[in-house]
């Protein structure tokens, strides 16, 4: 999407090769190596354009685009290739999804909640001693996989929502 704000032909590639002169680089004579000669980055001097001072050089960067878009515009088509990335990567790492999947995923959080919230009313009954570094070190543990599981059904829900993962069996809205 973004690539429509550029300029075709006169968009340079940072690979190109084409202006560095034909003979630089080879022997004439065994042991006779010319320098490359490497053009001034992105905008090396052409023949029978004058060169410009560094000053005079920015300008000319914004001569990039045909149609310079604003920074709404470009914020938008960012955000819409956001998407079709988000979408095609998703696509392509998870192979199905269906409602049954979802619902393990919400099943495995409620037991990872409870187990956590279990062992908090644990450390306060009477049966124990004193609480010690490992007792806070389980307790965080349980409450960091809750928490994680909790944000990856989220995003599970949210690419769900958006449209990034469909679901299998399900019609869409």
């Amino acid at each position: 999407m973004l690539s429509m704000f550029s300029k075709r032909n006169d968009a340079e590639k940072p690979n190109d090769r084409s202006r560095i002169e034909p003979m630089a680089g080879r022997s004439d004579q065994s042991g006779n190596v010319t320098p490359l000669k490497v053009p001034q980055a992105g905008f090396a001097a052409r023949p029978g354009m004058p060169q410009l001072s560094s000053h005079q050089a920015a300008p000319q960067r914004a001569k990039v685009f045909d149609n310079i878009p604003s920074v709404g515009q470009y914020l938008y088509h960012l955000n819409e290739d956001v998407r079709a990335f988000t979408r095609a990567e998703t696509a392509h790492a998870v192979n199905s999804c269906t409602p049954v999947e979802v619902q393990r995923v919400a099943r495995l959080l409620a037991k990872l909640k409870g187990r956590y919230l279990a062992q908090i009313v644990d450390l306060a009954s009477g049966k124990r001693g004193p609480i010690g570094e490992l007792d806070i070190a389980e307790i965080r543990r349980s409450r960091e996989m809750a928490e994680e599981l909790e944000l990856g059904l989220g995003a599970l829900r949210h690419a769900i929502e958006t449209g990034d993962l469909p679901l299998d069996g399900v019609k869409s809205d």
